[in-house]
This record gives C-alpha cells, structure tokens and sequence, in this order.
C-alpha cells in the first residue's frame, strides 16, 4: 500500500535511508559513525523542513511495514530542506563539515525525485505484479503531475536498477554532472 510517510514510520524510513546514503558514499559524511548517521536520520525525520524529513516521504507498505519510500519535492523548495544537517550535527556534538550544504540537484522547473529506495528483503517481491519501486516511482510521477510543473527530474547513478527503471517509464538523460566526486546522469521527464 502507498500511502504519506508518517511519525510512525520513522525507524523503517530512516533505516532505509540510511543504507541509501551510505551507499552513495558522500564524503561529507565520512567522518560520521553508522550509529551517529542513523541518530540523525532519526532526528531530522521528525523535522518538517528537513531533506529526508517525513512531509517529503510517501512510502510502500507490505504487511505492516514501510518497505520502500521516495523522496521528492518541487524545485522551489530544495534550498529550505537542507537547514537542518547543520543542527543534527551539532545535537550529536559533532563538528560541522565545512562543506554541508548540498548543491541544488533540481532544476528550476522540476519536481525534484531525490531519493527512491526499497528493503533489500523486498527486492524482487511484487504485489499485483508490480515491484515495490515500480510502484514508488510511479507514485512520484503522479505526484509530480499534480504540482502542474512541467517535468520531473532526477539523479542516477550510470547502471543502477533505477536508471534502468526510470528509463522504462520514459525519462531521458539530458546531462553528466559529477556529484561529490561521483559521476550521476541528470535525467528527465516532461509531464505536459
């Protein structure tokens, strides 16, 4: 089931996360423990205005438990949810990366689709034969069709099962951008 991550849902939804966030490997936060990221994931789910925050969130619910979630937002909010790593920092005494602030990823026209991941017990598991994240992302177009802006954009890495999934649904590569230090295809779908 799709539905708005909630409070509820913050122990699943950070653990996804952060097993997303430590396999894009951002060196920002190399210097921070599993235990110490996972703290602030915690932290900063419960904040509104937060980059993985959960008024961001939809997640896909099998049997009880949030198994996958997506992270999206429109452009024009991108800039607000990052204000938050500093405070999650310093709430774990730990010192501030010079360098915290994420650069923009949007586009000034996009719905933004920043992070889609899902259990990895859940992997290959459908329902009504549809994939978890099959369904997630299509629940992010929908999303992004009801902000009326007129594409979706995201970051993949060359050769993930998203790229290849997000080329099924239509989206298009419209340019190379290098990432912390990490090569990402910046791709595309028009919704009007």
């Amino acid at each position: 089931m799709l539905r708005d991550a909630t409070i509820v849902d913050a122990d699943a939804v950070a653990m996804l996360v952060l097993h997303e966030v430590e396999r894009r490997q951002l060196r920002r936060l190399r210097r921070v423990t599993k235990e110490q990221l996972s703290q602030m994931l915690f932290v900063g789910y419960h904040q509104p205005d937060f980059r993985y925050g959960y008024p961001q969130a939809r997640v896909y619910q099998n049997q009880g438990v949030a198994v996958g979630v997506a992270y999206g937002y429109p452009a024009a909010t991108e800039r607000t949810l990052d204000n938050q790593w500093a405070t999650l920092f310093e709430r774990q005494q730990l010192t501030v990366p010079q360098q915290l602030v994420v650069t923009p990823r949007a586009l000034p026209d996009e719905w933004y689709l920043d992070l889609l991941t899902v259990r990895n017990r859940s992997k290959g598991k459908t329902y009504q034969q549809k994939w978890f994240d099959e369904w997630l992302l299509g629940d992010a177009i929908h999303r992004a069709r009801q902000s009326r802006l007129p594409a979706m954009g995201m970051d993949v890495r060359p050769g993930s099962s998203l790229a290849g999934l997000a080329a099924d649904f239509g989206f298009i590569a419209t340019q190379r951008r290098q990432l912390d230090r990490q090569t990402y295809y910046h791709l595309r779908l028009k919704l009007v």
